[in-house]
């Protein structure tokens, strides 16, 4: 998915979500939406450009040693 659909994406999701939080006077929640959304959009966008590293690597890192062991150990 390309970092252009996440955006409009999260547009949709922020139009439809928004006015409903505004209405109910609810500021401290609107704004921990919108932060956690430009996070999440952020992150999403670095990791697709490279500068932030994938998460599944620092567990394959974690894990390998333990799959080693056990492969060697069953064979």
């Amino acid at each position: 998915m390309s970092v252009l659909t996440v955006v409009c994406i999260s547009i949709v999701v922020s139009l439809y979500e928004l006015p409903r939080l505004i209405r109910k006077k609810q500021r401290k929640e609107s704004i921990v939406f919108i932060v956690m959304l430009v996070i999440g959009v952020g992150m999403y966008a670095a990791a697709q450009s490279g500068l932030v590293p994938n998460p599944v690597y620092a567990m394959e890192i974690i894990y390998k040693p333990m799959d080693d062991w056990i492969k060697q150990w069953l064979h």
